[in-house]
């Protein structure tokens, strides 16, 4: 398969990352929603069908769905099976979940934590699915840590280590000598 850009550049060009583009019923329900509860920006109005939304980097395009266009796909239908989401990084889960519970806002399962952080999922009055992520405060050793822990291992582990090999060795052949003599 041919790369799309041999040069090595990364042009804009419309083979570029542009936004996701969740399909919704009402997309002046979901507009105020995503606005209002998650903090997006209304960015781009192409009224009555689609909504250009942002936050951070991310680029985020509501258009309508079958209820209200007929030429698009039956995504919308709730309860369908779902496997991409947004996922927003956020600073304080507790308080994002406290905020959203006190708006009316339902997960779809309790907040859960991993060694990489804390997440939870929701969905938008549409279905789509929605996590919230706040990345765990463990921070990787740095070079001078791996250094330090390296001079450590080489200087005094590796050689307390390889006497008592040497040390098992002897007295392993020296019950052997034992039980052989006998």
């Amino acid at each position: 398969m041919a790369a799309l850009h041999d040069s090595g550049e990364h042009p804009e060009t419309s083979d570029a990352l542009w936004c996701l583009r969740h399909q919704v019923a009402d997309v002046d329900r979901a507009t105020d929603f995503y606005v209002r509860q998650l903090g997006f920006r209304l960015d781009r109005q192409n009224p009555p069908h689609t909504r250009h939304l942002s936050s951070g980097g991310l680029k985020l395009t509501l258009s309508a769905g079958p209820s209200e266009r007929n030429s698009m796909s039956d995504h919308c239908e709730r309860g369908s099976e779902q496997r991409s989401r947004i996922v927003l990084h956020v600073e304080d889960i507790a308080l994002r979940i406290e905020n959203l519970k006190r708006a009316g806002t339902s997960f779809a399962k309790e907040m859960e934590v991993s060694p990489n952080g804390k997440h939870i999922q929701l969905e938008d009055p549409d279905g789509n699915r929605i996590e919230l992520f706040e990345p765990s405060t463990l921070v990787p050793p740095s070079p001078q840590r791996m250094d330090s822990f390296r001079q450590f291992v080489n200087e005094w582990l590796a050689p307390i280590l390889i006497s008592l090999t040497i040390l098992g060795l002897f007295l392993g052949a020296g019950a052997l000598l034992l039980l052989v003599n006998k």
